[in-house]
């Protein structure tokens, strides 16, 4: 099941929505890519990056790019192959953008699949992601872990 089939709205098609789009698509490339410094990148030094509903122990709250750096790494060293795509997104005004996207990926040390499905809030400062907040299904993530 996908987010989009179920919420079949249309998207956002202004130019800042777009702008906005394509840095969450390249970051969503470079971290399929497994390019940790090009994710990084793309972030304001005194960024904020979390997952506030997740399970015991799991919890991710980055507040500086080393912080980052950490988290993406560990996503690419744990998750072989790893994909992430936007469905659809929408402009927040006045720095935002909310985007649906899905994961396809299977744990490597498990074997296990992870397909989850997300709404991520991303905040925007000079071009670059200040703020990334996203919501899943952490039992799904549980299930891939083995925990």
């Amino acid at each position: 099941m996908t987010l989009s089939a179920d919420i079949d709205l249309p998207d956002d098609s202004s130019a800042t929505a777009n702008a906005r789009r394509a840095i969450v698509d390249k970051l969503f490339a470079d971290m399929s890519a497994g390019r940790v410094e090009e994710c990084v990148a793309a972030f304001t030094d005194d960024l904020r990056m979390e997952v506030p509903f997740q399970s015991p122990g799991m919890t991710w709250k980055c507040r500086s790019k080393a912080d980052l750096r950490a988290l993406l790494t560990w996503v690419s060293e744990n998750f072989k192959p790893f994909g992430i795509t936007a469905s659809q997104s929408w402009e927040m005004t006045p720095n935002g953008l909310v985007a649906l996207y899905a994961t396809d990926a299977i744990r490597h040390r498990t074997g296990r699949p992870y397909q989850n499905d997300y709404v991520g809030l991303f905040f925007f400062e000079g071009g670059l992601i200040s703020r990334w907040l996203e919501y899943h299904n952490p039992m799904v993530t549980v299930v891939a872990l083995g925990r």
